[in-house]
């Protein structure tokens, strides 16, 4: 009976000083944006693919294999744009980030083409 009464007696501190334990703090929230840019049929441009942090930091991943050589090569330099910047995106959802909106723009005389990913972590 006392073998009884002392295993249940430690196991119930266990249970309790459990509820103390310190948990991992969960990521802080916030959002991140990823940005693809290029412009079509510029042979000196290379895309690139900005990941903006919610800390403001930046990274920068400049496609150079990825080189647009005539007017006719323009599709398959957006096809390879957009490829990263999906890869980009499905890294991002794997580490927890979940997409909330997506923007596409073309800007300026030189027909840059910009495409905003926004994403959240809650």
């Amino acid at each position: 009976m006392k073998k009884v009464l002392l295993s249940a007696a430690l196991a119930l501190a266990v249970a309790g000083s459990w509820a103390f334990y310190p948990n991992a703090a969960p990521a802080a929230p916030g959002y991140l944006m990823v940005v693809g840019s290029g412009r079509p049929g510029n042979e000196s441009y290379v895309p690139e693919i900005v990941t903006i942090m919610p800390d403001g930091k930046q990274q920068v991943q400049r496609l150079s294999n990825v080189k647009p050589s005539s007017d006719r090569s323009t599709t398959d330099v957006a096809v390879a744009l957009h490829h990263a910047e999906l890869l980009q995106v499905n890294k991002l959802v794997a580490q927890g980030w979940r997409l909330v909106s997506v923007a596409q723009s073309t800007v300026g005389v030189g027909a840059t083409t910009e495409t905003v990913y926004m994403m959240e972590r809650r």
